[in-house]
């Protein structure tokens, strides 16, 4: 057992085992894995706890908390792209036939730059030549808005709804009940494979 000038209960004592360390926060006690770290400019190696749980008479409840890594994280806007795609009606898909689905996403990129599609099928750079742009973008909104009765002003509202890529893990960012209102009205489901 570690010596320390400070008394602790029984019950905490014999948690306090070589390489632990425990810290006492207002009533609680909790308990610390404790290694050391050389830091370059420091004459001696510095302590690094790590948090293993809270003691408790009946025994160490662990932390179910994982640490994350937020290096590799990445955020892409989700919430606009994905309800377009979800709403996209069959009659503006139908005349553009196997090329639908490029048109779509070139549609969605050139109004959410920094969208997910790119990430998940990446960038469309160009459409062919016979395929304009602006005649397929109001085709779209009409269709959209007449079949489904969803405007593009309001599915921009969701445009604050991300997509989180972290450690292989997908995430959705927090949607505000504003966001949820829209997404019930229009029934769209905002999952992640």
């Amino acid at each position: 057992m570690p010596k320390t000038g400070k008394t602790y209960p029984d019950w905490v004592q014999k948690y306090r085992t070589r390489g632990t360390t425990v810290k006492k926060k207002g009533e609680r006690y909790y308990l610390y894995k404790r290694t050391s770290r050389r830091v370059p400019g420091k004459k001696y190696p510095q302590p690094v706890d790590t948090y293993i749980g809270v003691i408790t008479p009946e025994g160490v409840i662990q932390s179910d908390k994982k640490k994350v890594t937020l290096t590799d994280a990445s955020v892409k806007e989700f919430g606009f792209s994905r309800a377009v795609e979800i709403l996209c009606p069959q009659s503006w898909k139908e005349p553009l036939g196997k090329e639908w689905r490029k048109v779509l996403d070139f549609v969605i990129l050139k109004e959410s730059a920094e969208s997910y599609i790119s990430a998940e099928r990446g960038s469309v750079e160009a459409l062919d030549p016979h395929i304009q742009y602006g005649a397929q973008k109001s085709s779209l909104i009409f269709r959209m808005q007449k079949e489904t009765g969803a405007d593009l002003k309001d599915l921009k509202r969701l445009s604050t709804i991300y997509l989180i890529y972290m450690d292989g893990n997908k995430l959705i960012s927090r949607i505000s009940d504003e966001q949820r209102e829209i997404l019930e009205r229009f029934h769209i489901n905002l999952e992640v494979d």
